[in-house]
């Protein structure tokens, strides 16, 4: 009978704890999220047709918490395996409930109810925007009407500004606008990859831009792919009477957006075989894979973990020289980075490798799974991770990234999950 007192005593304490500081430590990458949820659903109970749902979801909830605590502190294994059978029902109710949560917030914006939808897009929990179509839909109706009313929605507000970041950030890394210009008085020219001359004939100017190096897509007047080791005759201009100064400005991106990715190509995992790294942020991560960075990939590693091709292809970008990096935009530009050209015309990425932490060099043949670099933690990043994507030019001044397909122990993966370690083989 004191034994018996002894632990219930134990597990009211053991509840009163976890009440005041977390969720029961059983399976709590499960449970937690699950958890947190209901603090925002309950907000949901008076301005919506969802109030049974939820009440029901908040009863179970409570129920399955009891009996998480309980699980934390037993050695029954059953006990357990009870827990998580809970924790997957609860998870079904939590499914249920988004999913009628999302299909008002639908009806709100295909109704053009703003103030509706303004209640309905107040809470800032993880699942609010999980289906991107919905996202996309809630932005655009947004910014249509957020000027109508004083009242802002901060969780849309935060998306776009993260959205805007990322996007600005992904293109002073990726895309890599270049621009460069010609004045016929100085005869200044510029020694980058794309080169202007021209010739007079009489009373016109035959101009040509020459590309020394690979494909570019370039947007002086119009846009166009200039392949690799070409001239374009780009235009003639007839001069005026007396006139005989002129100059020309021009702005290029690595890449041509005539490219097509091959899609039943299976990547190697860019780092040492039989090793295993976890996915921080995957496809439509929530922190900076959006937009033109949607399907690009952050494996969390230690400074100076050797990276290795993905897939074959040519050197034809560096940088190494930067020993600067953080959580900021400042440092956008400071990443050290391999570019690896494919023979379809797509673009791997291999980014934030440490000060001199590149071993190859532009215009080198490199094969899948031979070294390219050192991983580090430079450019605009929160700590020593490898950025991996594959990406083409969507414009002369746009790259867009693209969904890609790996080997690994377990067979073919297309999605990698935030929070699993995956091995290279």
């Amino acid at each position: 009978m004191l034994l018996r007192l002894l632990l219930l005593f134990t597990l009211f304490l053991s509840l009163c704890f976890a009440n005041n500081s977390n969720y029961p430590k059983t399976y709590n990458r499960l449970g937690t999220p699950l958890y947190n949820a209901a603090e925002y659903f309950i907000q949901y109970e008076k301005i919506s047709n969802l109030e049974v749902s939820i009440q029901e979801y908040i009863n179970e909830v409570d129920a399955t918490m009891l009996y998480g605590y309980a699980a934390d502190i037993s050695k029954d294994k059953k006990k357990k395996k009870t827990y998580l059978k809970k924790l997957r029902h609860l998870q079904s109710l939590y499914d249920r409930l988004l999913h009628s949560l999302h299909v008002s917030i639908s009806k709100s914006i295909k109704n053009e109810e703003y103030k509706l939808f303004l209640e309905l897009t107040s809470y800032p929990f993880d699942g609010l925007f999980a289906n991107t179509h919905l996202h996309n839909q809630a932005i655009t109706f947004y910014t249509k009407h957020k000027n109508e009313k004083i009242l802002k929605c901060m969780v849309l507000e935060k998306n776009m500004a993260d959205e805007k970041l990322s996007n600005e950030t992904q293109d002073l890394f990726a895309a890599e606008i270049e621009h460069s210009s010609y004045n016929s008085t100085t005869q200044k020219k510029s020694k980058k990859s794309v080169n202007i001359t021209t010739k007079r004939v009489k009373n016109t100017i035959e101009v040509y831009l020459h590309n020394k190096n690979i494909i570019m897509s370039i947007k002086p007047l119009k846009e166009f792919v200039l392949k690799a080791k070409s001239i374009y005759h780009y235009t003639t201009l007839i001069l005026g009477s007396g006139k005989s100064q002129y100059g020309f400005s021009w702005s290029y991106t690595m890449g041509s957006k005539n490219a097509q990715h091959d899609d039943n190509y299976v990547y190697r995992l860019p780092y040492k075989k039989g090793t295993f790294h976890v996915v921080s942020q995957g496809y439509n991560g929530k922190d900076t894979h959006k937009g033109s960075a949607a399907y690009s990939i952050d494996f969390p590693m230690p400074k100076g973990t050797k990276i290795y091709a993905a897939r074959d292809g040519i050197v034809v970008k560096t940088k190494s020289n930067s020993d600067v990096g953080g959580y900021d935009k400042k440092y956008a530009s400071s990443g050290n980075y391999v570019r690896v050209m494919h023979k379809d015309g797509t673009f791997a990425t291999y980014y934030h490798l440490k000060y001199n932490g590149v071993i190859v060099k532009i215009g080198e043949k490199v094969s899948k799974g031979e070294p390219l670099g050192y991983s580090g933690s430079t450019g605009y990043c929160s700590g020593p991770h490898l950025h991996f994507s594959v990406l083409k030019a969507k414009s002369a001044g746009k790259h867009e990234t693209i969904p890609t397909k790996f080997r690994t122990l377990k067979g073919i993966l297309e999605n990698p999950i935030r929070g699993i370690y995956y091995k290279a083989i």
